[in-house]
């Protein structure tokens, strides 16, 4: 489960439109399902429809954009299996 990654929002700044980082969000997004669909057939992984939704995503990555302190939720029968290491990477990368 290591090679799964949080897909991330592409650059944008003030000057950009919204259609414009919802369109770039779309390709973006796009391309990581295009990914995650190849892991799906290689590893035998199963996702989600949560992590097949684009909506959900642009939630995470706006909160995580707004927030000081980001709290992962783990399962403590093995929290090492459903903590996410890309994510802390995402967040360190912002």
């Amino acid at each position: 489960l290591s090679a799964l990654k949080v897909p991330r929002r592409p650059e944008w700044d003030a000057t950009t439109s919204a259609e414009e980082l919802q369109s770039r969000e779309k390709d973006s997004f796009l391309q990581w399902r295009r990914e995650l669909a190849e892991l799906e057939e290689k590893e035998g992984v199963v996702m989600t429809p949560f992590e097949k939704n684009l909506e959900v995503w642009r939630q995470l990555w706006r909160v995580v954009e707004r927030s000081d302190v980001v709290v992962q939720i783990v399962d403590a029968r093995n929290p090492l299996l459903f903590r996410s290491a890309d994510l802390v990477t995402y967040v360190q990368e912002l």
